[in-house]
Formats: structure tokens, sequence, C-alpha cells
């Protein structure tokens, strides 16, 4: 792989050589609170040069260490991905977005869920005797954070966002357990909530004297825009001055701390992209208006809609001040790893006047009167807009999707007194978002598995952060970026960028970075030779991390038997420690069978025009077993597994037409068969499929077979 790996492994273990000293770094690992927030652009902080308040952040930052250069992936879920695993998305599995029904044409960089050549931080941790928690917004794909390493849970697992003050739309796991904290409908606000079950989970983390890694992944200040209304009431007045006042006095306050060098600039307006006239307020391939241009009604509405987002700031923020000071109270802030991040660009969605309700509905509401004062309330659904996010951005151009600055910046600041001895420190270096899982391996003395649950992992590609932080020099190495057709490559001083939805035709564009952070002069038509060799630079890297359509998997689609008023026998190998999922299907919610496991129990699903039976087994033994399954002529159901028949049943009958949905393996690609909800993905490994039918006037003929 074209980035260079630091042999974090190695170095830990080096250091550590004598039993005696590494019991003493085990018995002293700290423990580790990684913060995410969500959509929240690189100047969105205080300590970043925001006007937002955010004095507990600021605080972290003045006695640790901020990052000046930190990329992610762009967007929510490929930035998550790249975060958890220490890869870049594409190689976890997830290079566009989650999704239930892959494409298998686009190759298995596109499989909308981590696959099973990553490990997240959470499984590293938990198999290195940490306890593991989560709060917040999961946003990887099935089958969850408890499958993947999470000992608790509390948020929401589907989705992008959700209504903060719908207290039905999260839950806690593993669903055995019972809510410890309950709330009145109108007391809910999922911030707050997030907040309070981070310190639930601390009081929990303490009655072992384990270390603990808990994850608090906010999907605040992700539109909808929702917050209290006397937490919007405040910032109302700041905003009304707005966004060009404010990007100005941001980029002098990011001067004045430092961040800003005299090799950065304050970019114009950034482009509204371009889209469909009414989903862009007008602006598509326009730069995002000047404030003082627009109608005083719409200043209001603009206005308020940024108070929100400033408010949900302000909420994520009094949470680290309640988790800050909780671990002072206990003794446990010095050697209590805390990073905080953002997991891409301010969101611009989709023009300067943002938009109301579902997305992508070209509904831009003007709030007036009640209206305008009950903003961001319970049953409102606000997205604050492409000029905002400009501002949040600031001083770069574009935004989340994109792979300019403003898109790939995130704020990053770590904060470990016990092992990081710099304080109030900028850090200039490139970094990347999938550093952080090397970074913490490191820090908790764990090493990064080769295999897991009998599995082949990927590599590490990111690289451990420690050393630079203490000041040491970083090895060279060359970044890659793609989302939906936006590319990148970070090639020491040098990036070449491929935008997307401009008003011009569209080539790679070259910056030196080095004199010209903010990407203000394109210097392709002088260096074309260095924009070929870096573009093929960037083409080598897409192919190696498998980005389609310059990979291009060979498919090889399952056979799918002929079923119909046919008995049916399949067996296959099953291995890994998943608890659920879909290990094969044929058919969907009309007809069709299915073996699947459900919290342990293996399950055969027989569906006859729409009414499904089931068999089950008990908890299945650990490691590989073989599994038989039968529909017999006479409607017998039969559940075998390693040559023991452990459960019979009567299906309602043999199938009696060919399914529509085709057969396929390791998860239910369209309606479900059984009571799951599709795709229902198995995160192991089944082997050795073989699916028989045969009629019973023409004699045993097996008709079709199905191998993976």
């Amino acid at each position: 792989m074209m980035s260079k790996r630091i042999g974090w492994l190695c170095a830990t273990v080096l250091c550590l050589s004598t039993a005696s000293g590494w019991a003493e770094a085990v018995k002293s690992r700290p423990n580790v609170l990684l913060i995410l927030a969500d959509d929240l652009g690189y100047s969105d902080l205080g300590c970043y040069g925001s006007e937002i308040p955010t004095p507990n952040i600021d605080r972290l930052a003045g006695r640790g260490i901020r990052f000046t250069e930190c990329y992610n992936s762009a967007r929510c879920c490929p930035s998550r991905a790249s975060l958890l695993t220490g890869l870049y998305p594409h190689q976890a599995g997830i290079g566009s977005f989650t999704q239930q029904n892959p494409d298998p044409k686009r190759g298995p960089a596109y499989l909308g869920r981590l696959n099973q050549e990553c490990v997240t931080i959470a499984e590293m941790l938990k198999g290195s005797g940490y306890q593991t928690y989560m709060v917040g917004k999961w946003h990887v794909g099935a089958p969850g954070p408890i499958a993947r390493g999470f000992d608790e849970f509390y948020g929401f697992t589907q989705g992008y966002a959700q209504d903060q003050w719908s207290p039905d739309r999260y839950q806690r796991l593993p669903e055995t357990r019972a809510p410890e904290l309950t709330y009145d409908t109108d007391a809910f606000y999922a911030t707050d909530v997030f907040n309070d079950y981070a310190m639930e989970f601390l009081k929990q983390a303490r009655q072992t004297a384990q270390p603990w890694f808990l994850y608090v992944a906010h999907s605040s200040p992700h539109f909808p825009v929702q917050a209290p209304k006397a937490s919007v009431d405040r910032f109302v007045e700041t905003y009304e001055r707005g966004w060009d006042a404010l990007r100005a006095e941001r980029y002098t306050r990011m001067q004045r701390m430092g961040l800003a060098t005299d090799t950065w600039q304050l970019t114009p307006r950034s482009m509204v992209p371009v889209d469909r006239d009414d989903i862009a307020n007008g602006y598509s391939g326009q730069p995002n208006p000047a404030w003082d241009s627009l109608p005083e009604d719409r200043r209001h509405d603009l206005a308020r809609r940024m108070a929100i987002f400033a408010a949900m700031v302000s909420h994520v923020d009094q949470g680290v001040g309640q988790l800050v000071t909780d671990l002072e109270a206990h003794g446990e802030l010095d050697n209590t790893l805390v990073i905080f991040l953002s997991d891409n660009g301010a969101c611009y969605e989709w023009g300067p006047f943002g938009f109301d309700g579902p997305s992508r509905q070209g509904i831009t509401t003007l709030h007036e009167g009640t209206a305008l004062d009950n903003m961001g309330g319970p049953g409102t659904h606000h997205a604050y807009g492409s000029a905002w996010a400009n501002l949040g951005n600031t001083p770069f151009r574009m935004y989340k999707h994109f792979t300019q600055e403003g898109g790939i910046s995130t704020p990053l600041i770590m904060h470990w007194p016990d092992g990081l001895d710099r304080e109030n420190r900028w850090v200039r270096n490139p970094v990347h978002i999938m550093d952080i899982l090397p970074t913490i391996g490191a820090a908790t003395h764990t090493l990064y598995p080769k295999t897991y649950q009998g599995r082949d992992i990927m590599p590490c590609e990111g690289v451990n952060l420690l050393p630079v932080c203490e000041g040491q020099a970083m090895a060279p190495r060359t970044l890659g970026f793609e989302h939906q057709e936006s590319r990148a490559l970070r090639e020491g001083r040098w990036k070449v960028v491929w935008s997307k939805r401009m008003p011009y035709e569209i080539d790679w564009e070259l910056y030196d970075l080095q004199t010209d952070r903010c990407e203000t002069v394109n210097l392709a038509d002088r260096f074309p030779d260095r924009v070929r060799a870096m573009a093929g630079a960037w083409m080598d890297w897409a192919r190696e991390v498998k980005v389609y359509p310059f990979f291009k998997p060979v498919v090889q689609t399952p056979v799918s038997p002929k079923i119909a008023n046919r008995a049916v026998t399949v067996t296959c190998d099953v291995s890994g420690e998943s608890r659920d999922g879909v290990i094969l299907a044929q058919g969907g919610d009309r007809h069709g069978y299915a073996l699947h496991l459900d919290h342990g129990d293996l399950v055969f699903s027989v569906r006859v025009n729409g009414q499904v039976r089931s068999i089950r087994t008990g908890d299945v033994p650990a490691g590989v077993i073989h599994v038989s399954a039968t529909l017999a002529r006479d409607a017998t159901m039969t559940l075998c597994v390693n040559g023991r028949c452990l459960a019979t049943g009567k299906a309602p009958g043999l199938i009696p037409v060919q399914p529509m949905d085709s057969l396929s393996i390791g998860l239910d690609t369209q309606s479900a068969v059984g009571s799951y909800q599709s795709p229902n993905a198995f995160q192991g490994t089944v082997t050795h499929v073989s699916v028989s039918a045969e009629q019973e006037s023409r004699g045993r003929q097996i008709l079709g077979q199905a191998h993976r």
C-alpha cells in the first residue's frame, strides 16, 4: 500500500520486552475517551477560531495538543469506518455510504457495512482486557455495535440522523438491558441524553478494575438542527450579523491564536454545487450570496437556523464538561487519553437557505412570527445551508462531500497529561482520522491482530501519532481520498483535487499546501508533469483500495436452483462468533426459505404465500459447524448440525412457485424470508454451500448448486 506504516506494535513490544516492564505498563494503561462530533466544521470550536463558546473543549485543547492538518473521509459513515478500523473507508467496506442492498458489480469497497477483514477499536481493546462502551450514532451498518466489540450501547443504529426530541428512536443494547435512565417526553433531548448515558457508563466502568474505552459519537450538530429554545435564543443576535462578518472575525482569531499562518488566506465565499434549482435555492453553480444582499425576513430565518446549530455545539461542549469534571473528581483525568474530533467538514446540504423536512425534496420554508420563534423545537426539521457551512469551514473552500480542504479537514484535539507532556501545542503534520486506532493501540499497549475470530485481518493503514505529538519527525506518506467521484491525493506539500458538481469542465487541480494551505492558486498549468504523476499515483491508490469503477471485481453470482414444488436440501459450513444474521436465503416475503442465526439459535424458515414457519436449535457450538436443512416432499422441515438432527417441524407446504428473489449468501439482499429485517447480514464465514432440489416423479436430481 502506498501509505507507509509505522511499526507502532513492534515499538511497543520492544519497549516492554521484560515481564516486569510489561506488567507495569499494563497496570498503568490509560482509559480512553473518544468523542466525535457530527458535521462540525473545521472552525466551529472556540479553540479553532469560532464565536461559539466551547469552554470545556477549549480547556482540553489548552492543556493538550491540537492538529492543524487532520484529514477525514469527506462524509459521516466513511469517516466513521476509517476512525473505527484504522483503514481507508473503501478497505473497510464503506467506500460510499451504508446500504442494505449492495451492488456486487461495484465490488467489496461498497458493501455498505463494515466487512470481515477489519477490526474495530472496540474489538481490538476488548481482546486486550478493556471494557468497551458506546453512546450515540453508529452509522457503519449491520450488525451493530454489540457484534462489533462494544459491551454496552445507547443510541441509534439505523440511519444517519434521528429526531432529537423522539425517545422512541433510540435504544439500549444489548437488548436484554433495561434502560438505566428514563425521561418524560418533554424532557428528552438526545444530545443531553447521550451525555447522561456517557456518565452512566463511566459509573458502570468503575465497578471493575479493568480500564475502559468510551466512544461518544454525537449526532449533533448534524441536521435536523434542533435544540432547546432557551439555548437557541442566546445565539440569535450573534448570527443576525451574518456569515460575511463572522467569517472575517473567525479568520482573524485563527491568525491571532497561531492556527492560521502567513501561508493561509481567507477564501471567497464558496460555490453552491450544481443541483436542481429548487434544491439549490436558485443558486446552483453560483457563489453563496452576500449576507447584506438578502431581504430582512430571510436573514431572520437564516440567523435562527445557525443559532440552533450553535446551540447544538454548546450542548456537546457541556457534555464534555460533565465528563471531564467527573474524571477529575475520581482522579482519572490525567491517565485518560481524551480525543475530540469531527467526522467531516460542515454540511452544505443543499443551498444557501438550507431546507426543511425530508432531504432533497426542494422545500425551504421562510419562517416568520411564531414559526420563526419555534424553529428547532419538537416537530421541526431544518438544515442550515451552504453559506453557514462555508462559515463553519473557515477559511477553506467547499464542504462535506468534497475533497477540497473544507470537506476533509477536521479539528483534532488530544489530551493525556500522563502520556503527553506537551501542552497547548499545534501539530502541523498531515494526519488522518484512520490514525486514531493505531494511536489508541500504542497508548494502551494493545496489539493490532493479524487474525480475529478465525479471519485474516487487513494490515492497519493508519500510523501511531504519539511520536509526532512529542515533537518527533513524521515519516513521509501519501494520503488518498475519494467520495462519490470527488478525489484527492496528498503527497508531501502537494495536493491534487478532482471536484464534482461544478459549473465548469472538471479536471485535476494542483496546489502547493506549504505556501497555499487554502487552495487559492491552481498550479496545474504550471506543473503538468507533476499533475500527471500524482493523477497516476491516485489511480494506483484507487485500484489498491478498490474504488469503483477503476477497480472492477469479478462477480460470481450464486446459481439460484429451481425449487418450485420440489423438496429442498441445503448444506453449508459456517464459522464465526456472530450470533445473528442470514447464512443464506432464496426468496422473499411471499415465498422462499432462509437459514439464519437469531441470538445464537440456528433457524430454518420456510415461507409459502406470505406465511412463514420456522424451526430452531439452541445455541450452536463454537468453531466451524456443518449445517444441513431439509424441506421434504411432505413439508417436514429438519435442521441438523454436525450430523445431529436438532429440530423438526412442518412448513406450510412446498414452495409453490419459483421465488423472484435470487439466492444470496451471507445476507438476505431483498425482502425478508424469515422474521428479521433484511439484509440482516451475517458477520462470519459461509463456505461449501450446496442447495439441491428434487422432484418425486423423477427421483433425486440436483437442479442447482451455489458455493461461496
